[in-house]
């Protein structure tokens, strides 16, 4: 039998991550969104785009913005496959991230379409808790929100600096009923609120606590999709997509220059 060089404890070959796929150049940022079609959405925004493959829900993507070269990997929905995307890259070289999607407010002022860059996210998901223990917020770095924020108001685009909730579930786990027909549970949205979220999505808090704890500037711009004191539900939000691409990747290549 072959010996392969890995282990149970660290299962890579050489240098080849176990979930992700594996550039021959690893670019030094990257924007994770959610869905591994928004990897390749991210080809009407940057330049010189090319898949580089998927593996799982791991799509990832590279192009040029600025000059710049940066990369797109999918993390999938929820905290544990978005732990794995940063842990990995963070391993491959990676010195910042940013997440790109979507998310669900509960702030009054917030609207439909809405921009919101996160300045941290309340102490909310299992996932995180091993890379920042503990009851307090997690911070996104300041130096990329500040970038962020400063890519919105360039562009013209609606929106504010906001605090997100992370949360481990779709359903139950946002206030959600589980069957159609069934009752929303609006005591986890109120216990939320209270204790600052503007709204609630299901990635960031593990992207700003794995970067803190891997020495990785982590960030996170989200289009208000929907609006849970509303009902309201954003149909058409595909140019709003491509927004948060041209937000995240200005913010990027700022990043990458101030290191």
């Amino acid at each position: 039998m072959a010996l392969v060089d890995r282990s149970a404890a660290w299962p890579w070959q050489g240098d080849k991550p176990v979930h992700i796929p594996r550039p021959d150049v690893v670019p030094a940022g990257f924007l994770l969104p959610g869905d591994p079609a928004r990897v390749d959405m991210a080809a009407s925004v940057l330049e010189d785009f090319v898949i580089v493959g998927q593996n799982r829900e791991f799509r990832m993507g590279l192009g040029r913005h600025n000059g710049v070269t940066i990369g797109v990997c999918s993390t999938g929905i929820g905290g544990a496959s978005t732990e794995i995307v940063a842990v990995e890259l963070a391993a491959l070289g990676v010195r910042a991230i940013i997440r790109t999607g979507g998310m669900g407010a509960m702030a009054a002022d917030l609207e439909l379409g809405d921009f919101v860059i996160a300045q941290s996210a309340i102490a909310n998901s299992a996932c995180a808790r091993p890379y920042a223990p503990g009851t307090e917020n997690v911070a996104a770095d300041p130096d990329v929100v500040r970038y962020l924020d400063e890519a919105r108001q360039a562009r013209g685009l609606r929106g504010r600096l906001g605090i997100t909730a992370t949360a481990d579930g779709y359903y139950r786990a946002q206030g959600r009923p589980d069957h159609r027909g069934g009752d929303p549970m609006p005591a986890i949205l109120d216990g939320l609120a209270a204790r600052g979220a503007d709204g609630m999505e299901m990635e960031a808090e593990i992207i700003f606590a794995v970067g803190a704890a891997l020495n990785v500037k982590a960030g996170a711009v989200m289009a208000v999709h929907a609006h849970r004191r509303s009902d309201g539900w954003l149909e058409d939000y595909e140019e709003t997509q491509r927004n948060v691409v041209r937000i995240g990747a200005d913010a990027l290549v700022r990043a990458l220059g101030s290191n």
